[in-house]
């Protein structure tokens, strides 16, 4: 059993304590004033989450303190920015981890992995969009998966969901012919991230084998039906190297360590970088030290995602041009719309802006909506 404590005021974020108290193998503690907490750390614990405030004392205050008692010293303290308060200055060398909540709740699930044993997800998440229906049969439409794996989903609703409860669901996967049946359980919820919309965490249970299988095959095409390619054409001083498939551990970039002048990397068809392989991205971008410029074009909505979560994944290159999700409020269909920075992203004083560029529905002709929160979509750039 391992002993969280929780250093927030009023109280840890009521999905925050949800998404940690359904483990069987955490205890988690609350406290709220320092005192508090150095006297309850002096009894032991493994890990502390430390908020923007405890009682009248601020995080960097609260890490000093924590630091300076010789029995915590080296307890990780993980800082969870919650309400869009900002980090402190130094934040990062005060605390092991600095993690904005409910948006990057998938790395303090997996900071705490690591830093306490647990264990990691048994399958990898992939941001699949699939429509999910409620009950055994109908079109009662529950809403729209924002990533996917055999043991769960993350779903996207209008629909309150508590914690704990069980629903009949039914998922319709894009390029697969009919219907998935399952059940899912609410483990983790949050009203914050889609708002309005609801962000559900669910998780699968009593899954027939004829499920279990549709959903194994479905994804071993996903992530292992194309392996990593490339194809190099030399144009002048320009290298354009045209990525495919899914960047995994077993793939070896040797061959593009040489590269020089200017590397053009287009990623149209790139899946995707598993998670076991982002260090060998950026060791490839790191060894590039012969190019004069290293530009991205057409990243894919995951590399996005990867590259928003991950503060170093961008580094020394320039993202040319990159796809964003919008929906059609109208006819219902999802479109990835290709947007150019420069052209789209900049206004006519040169300023960036990290908002959506207007676009309009192939189907229909209406006005596409975009179907992320453009703060946290467009925060690489």
């Amino acid at each position: 059993m391992k002993t969280i404590v929780a250093a927030f005021s009023p109280e840890p974020p009521h999905d925050l304590q949800q998404g940690l108290l359904h483990r069987k193998d955490v205890r988690l503690v609350a406290v709220r004033s320092l005192p508090e907490l150095l006297e309850r750390l002096a009894r032991g614990a493994d890990l502390c989450l430390v908020g923007p405030q405890l009682d009248g004392d601020n995080a960097a205050s609260i890490s000093q303190a924590v630091r300076s008692s010789r029995r915590s010293s080296a307890l990780p303290l993980i800082l969870v920015l919650t309400s869009g308060a900002p980090a402190p200055a130094g934040a990062l060398q005060l605390f092991d981890e600095v993690i904005e909540w409910p948006q990057q709740a998938t790395n303090l699930y997996s900071s705490l992995a690591r830093f306490l044993g647990f264990a990691a997800r048994e399958h990898e998440r992939f941001p699949v969009r699939a429509h999910v229906f409620l009950g055994s049969s109908g079109d009662n439409y529950l809403g729209t998966t924002m990533d996917l794996s055999p043991d769960g989903m993350l779903l996207r609703t209008t629909r309150v969901m508590p914690f704990g409860e069980r629903l009949p669901l039914r998922i319709s996967i894009p390029g697969r012919p009919g219907e998935i049946s399952l059940h899912g359980r609410v483990v983790r919820s949050d009203n914050q991230t889609y708002a309005p919309d609801h962000a559900v965490a669910l998780r699968f249970e009593g899954v027939s084998e004829e499920s279990r299988h549709a959903l194994r095959d479905y994804f071993i095409q996903l992530s292992g039906g194309r392996s990593f390619r490339w194809k190099m054409v030399r144009s002048g001083d320009k290298t354009l190297i045209y990525l495919s498939g899914l960047l995994n551990a077993d793939v070896d970039l040797t061959p593009l360590k040489q590269l020089r002048g200017e590397v053009h990397f287009h990623m149209r068809e790139f899946r995707r970088i598993s998670s076991d392989s982002i260090q060998t991205w950026i060791d490839l971008i790191r060894s590039l030290t012969g190019a004069s410029k290293i530009r991205l074009y057409e990243c894919p909505i995951q590399f996005v995602q990867q590259a928003n979560a991950i503060s170093n994944l961008l580094e020394h290159t320039e993202v040319v041009s990159f796809f964003a999700p919008y929906l059609c409020p109208r006819c219902g269909l999802d479109e990835e719309r290709l947007i150019d920075v420069r052209r789209e992203m900049y206004d006519a004083t040169g300023v960036l802006q990290r908002r959506a560029p207007a676009a309009s529905c192939p189907g229909c002709s209406g006005p596409l909506v975009f179907d992320d929160i453009p703060e946290r979509y467009f925060m690489f750039l």
